[in-house]
């Protein structure tokens, strides 16, 4: 049976280090989500715990949860706890934060402090693709002005998040997870170990896109999950 996403149900957002939930426009303009829908929930506290009582007032009746990067591993860590219908991530690292990228992060965050975060970020932004990378870049970097003064936060809750492979494990909605081929930050290995531990997971590569996925080709995001979620058999 095809899932009508479109219907008014909630749609909650969370985005990753140094976005906006603007990071979702093209691909829930493309589905035809409204606005009104929509209740995004922004990355500016330290602990991944920290966010399970707005999410799960957030998460009404049919309630679909759609996380990018470091929003999607929130919404992965409380996947078990929370009543939605389903879960649509982008980009996600089920594992653990690797050591090794501590002084990196630790890095970008002064580094935000002292030059804002479209600063920051472009001498650190892998190269896009899709369609219009320049238009992507200027849109990656706008919102990391915007997200600036977040970074404290989100830099400790990447550096202190737990693996979220057990509370996949345990989650009872279908979680979806889409993730470019060229992505370097969260590989598609990743999300297919996710999807693996997920009673009904399922891994989905976006061919040519990068991490930015979303913003470097919202269409065809929106197609692949038109197709896998939206079109695909009802899991629950």
């Amino acid at each position: 049976m095809a899932i009508e996403l479109t219907d008014g149900r909630p749609w909650v957002l969370l985005s990753g280090t140094l976005c906006t939930d603007a990071v979702f426009d093209g691909l829930l303009d493309a589905l035809g989500v409204p606005s009104a829908s929509c209740r995004p929930v922004a990355l500016r506290r330290p602990a991944v715990e920290d966010y399970l009582p707005e999410l799960r007032a957030a998460c009404l009746p049919g309630a679909v949860v759609c996380g990018f990067s470091l929003g999607a591993l929130v919404a992965a860590h409380l996947a078990d706890r929370l009543l939605a219908s389903q879960f649509i991530l982008f980009g996600l690292n089920p594992h653990a934060d690797d050591p090794a990228k501590r002084e990196g992060r630790l890095r970008l965050a002064r580094d935000v402090a002292v030059t804002g975060g479209a600063a920051a970020l472009a001498q650190r932004l892998a190269p896009l693709c899709g369609p219009d990378p320049k238009a992507a870049r200027r849109q990656i970097l706008a919102m990391a002005d915007e997200t600036a003064d977040a970074i404290p936060a989100q830099t400790e809750l990447a550096l202190s998040r737990p693996g979220a492979l057990e509370s996949l494990a345990q989650a009872r909605a279908p979680v979806s997870l889409f993730t470019g081929t060229r992505d370097a930050a969260a590989p598609f290995w990743m999300a297919q170990d996710a999807a693996n531990v997920a009673r009904h997971g399922r891994a989905i590569p976006l061919a040519g896109l990068g991490h930015y996925a979303l913003v470097e080709d919202p269409a065809a995001c929106a197609e692949a999950v038109n197709h896998h979620v939206m079109q695909g058999p009802d899991l629950i």
